[in-house]
């Protein structure tokens, strides 16, 4: 009889981001970053060797083949899978560490699942099927206190008195809700300002210790490529940026099928070298794009010497997540190295398994990775901005989605972006339908961009080539901007009038054709007039997300040249 342990932490980002104050992101992540890992520093291994229990985690290690050994088959990202031929050593890890979790975090929210079966494959089945069930049902949650209890204003959680160490990370608050305080008792013991594990898993080997990451945003994060500029309040603006790779369930099922008929111990090891290829993966192609970010953008700050800082903060980055603050001009640049990297790392990381397992089985021998770019200011609350993010992630995944043939083919990368210039709650599809969707004098009505575009489209096909065509050759950003200004107003026939007067006066006819033909193949349809396109009354153009583009156009610092 094989029994079967599974884990996972739910709502993590909502989690992480529950205060709004950087700080206690950074310390959240940090905390969480070592809660599950193969590492024996991490809170799961040291639950392990409390318990007095016998496992594979470190290692994997065909010869822990007793009984009461317990085999890991996943150790990243805030979730663990396990299994043992014996159900004692699994209730005792379960015990264990539910407890230790719910002292260490105490209103993160989890799901977990005990089952057995005959052998490994039928008995993480049902342990998938009961996760399943327990993701649906709501959670009963009883109150710490009684309803005259003070609260945390930021969290509305039951306030409770700071501790020596975390008073000394708070500025002028005396109680916060019991999960922050202990983020603060982390952060000031663990000197996060200056050092953290996940900081480092973003960092080039090359140049560790050599770079640091704001943690002030209003004093240290460079939100503007000149740092020397007298009026920074109109341009400072922030990205948040939020990427999950393609592919990943359509990979984990065939390599289940491949393996249903083999041996437990082969089925434990490809699942856990599967595991460790797609953090390994991850991480690359995190340090490729953040390498682009240090030889490009590091700054200095007044009073600190030559300590160079990255205008960028991780947040999170386990499995095929990854989650950061950016400076805006250059969050479309890192993500779209990323999406390229992590193609090519997976392909790397995952041959082994492929060449083992899947090798008959058609699939792609890769992942890729599709995100969201949510463009705001810096003073906007975080929780609403995470919301959106993965929003747009989510509408990047359904453009992904809609090309591919089958369900087991995995899709091309894609980004969406979005700017907005003010906190909101919404949705990103109400944000969208509010913001970019105007009534026309022809009852029609237009759509002002498609914020969703194939990495290629952006880089190749070509948005950032169209950018360039408007500023040099053809219609200049201050006339798209006129046009949207004329649409918002529901006035066609003058932002048409706009667009051909352009037209007419161009010397350089061939510059217009061009843009247009961009245009159309951005559009995917026949363009109209040379800059929308119409479908079942519904008009199309992409001039908000031109605007988008031309706005955070990268601004690189001279080769050796650090701002103040």
């Amino acid at each position: 009889m094989i029994y079967c342990y599974l884990f996972e932490a739910k709502s993590i980002q909502q989690y992480l981001f529950r205060s709004g104050k950087l700080k206690d992101v950074i310390a959240a992540s940090e905390r969480l970053d070592n809660l599950i890992d193969s590492k024996e520093g991490s809170t799961l291994n040291q639950v392990l060797i409390n318990a007095g229990l016998d496992s594979d985690l470190l290692a994997l290690d065909s010869s822990k083949n007793n009984e009461s050994s317990i085999h890991f088959l996943r150790c990243k990202g805030g979730a663990f899978y396990c299994y043992c031929q014996s159900e004692m050593p699994l209730m005792t890890l379960r015990s264990l560490w539910t407890l230790t979790l719910q002292q260490l975090f105490p209103s993160l929210e989890f799901t977990d699942a005990l089952t057995h079966a005959d052998n490994l494959s039928a008995a993480l089945d049902l342990a998938h099927q009961q996760l399943a069930t327990d993701r649906n049902n709501p959670t009963l949650k009883f109150p710490f206190a009684s309803a005259i209890s003070a609260r945390y204003q930021r969290s509305g959680k039951v306030a409770v008195p700071l501790s020596k160490l975390a008073f000394q990370a708070s500025m002028n608050e005396n109680s916060v809700d019991l999960d922050t305080e202990h983020h603060r008792q982390a952060y000031k013991a663990l000197e996060m300002k200056n050092k953290a594990a996940l900081q480092d898993r973003f960092t080039p080997p090359a140049l560790r210790g050599e770079v640091s990451y704001p943690v002030d945003i209003e004093k240290e994060f460079q939100t503007h490529s000149d740092a020397k500029a007298t009026n920074l309040v109109a341009t400072r603006d922030i990205a948040l940026i939020h990427i999950d790779g393609n592919g990943l369930g359509i990979l984990l099922m065939g390599l289940k099928n491949a393996l249903k008929r083999t041996d437990d111990i082969v089925y434990q090891h490809a699942f856990r070298q599967f595991s460790d290829a797609l953090n390994k993966a991850t991480i690359e192609a995190a340090q490729k794009a953040t390498q682009w970010i240090a030889d490009n953008a590091t700054y200095t700050l007044k009073g600190e010497g030559n300590k160079k800082y990255l205008p960028m903060r991780p947040i999170v980055l386990g499995g095929d997540d990854v989650t950061l603050l950016c400076r805006a001009d250059l969050a479309l640049t890192f993500s779209k190295i990323f999406c390229d990297e992590f193609k090519v790392a997976s392909e790397k990381a995952l041959a082994p398994i492929y060449e083992q397992h899947l090798k008959a089985s058609g699939m792609k021998p890769y992942l890729t990775a599709s995100g969201g770019i949510l463009y705001n200011k810096a003073g906007h609350p975080f929780i609403s901005s995470l919301s959106l993010v993965e929003d747009l992630c989510g509408h990047a995944k359904k453009l992904t989605k809609s090309i591919t043939k089958s369900d087991s083919e995995v899709g091309p990368a894609a980004l969406a972006f979005y700017r907005i210039s003010n906190a909101i709650s919404s949705s990103f599809d109400q944000a969208f339908e509010q913001s970019q969707v105007f009534a026309l004098d022809n009852n029609k009505h237009i759509t002002m961009g498609k914020s969703a575009y194939f990495v290629e489209e952006i880089y190749v096909n070509n948005l950032k080539r169209l950018d360039d065509i408007s500023k040099n050759k053809a219609m200049s950003p201050a006339k798209w901007r006129q046009m949207a200004t004329l649409l918002s107003q529901g006035d066609l026939d003058e932002a048409e009038a706009m667009f051909n007067r352009v037209k007419s006066l161009m010397s350089e006819h061939n510059a217009m054709n061009e843009l247009s033909d961009q245009i159309a193949k951005l559009l995917g349809s026949d363009v109209v007039n040379g800059w929308y396109s119409e479908k079942d009354g519904m008009l199309s153009c992409i001039i908000n997300d031109l605007l988008i583009i031309d706005h955070f156009q990268p601004v690189i610092a001279d080769e050796g040249e650090n701002n103040e």
